[in-house]
């Protein structure tokens, strides 16, 4: 599962949460996009960072796929 947020109608995968107050929190994706994550915060399975342009109906930021991807590849 990865943790995720949208962001200009784009899924991403969280790199760090922000908190603002009691009631508000701000996200951070792999790719550098911010927002205050509103809608929430959402765990989707690893697949939907796998490179599919969608998950569901939902686009899915190609930067954050790319390095979900790059993450999952062991170091030589």
């Amino acid at each position: 599962m990865i943790t995720s947020f949208m962001a200009a109608n784009d899924l991403h995968a969280i790199h760090v949460i922000h908190q603002e107050g009691v009631t508000r929190i701000r996200a951070r994706g792999l790719c550098g996009a911010e927002d205050t994550a509103g809608p929430g915060v959402y765990q989707v399975p690893d697949w939907a960072f796998d490179g599919r342009p969608k998950y569901g109906e939902i686009p899915v930021c190609a930067k954050c796929a790319g390095i979900v991807a790059k993450m999952k590849v062991p170091p030589r």
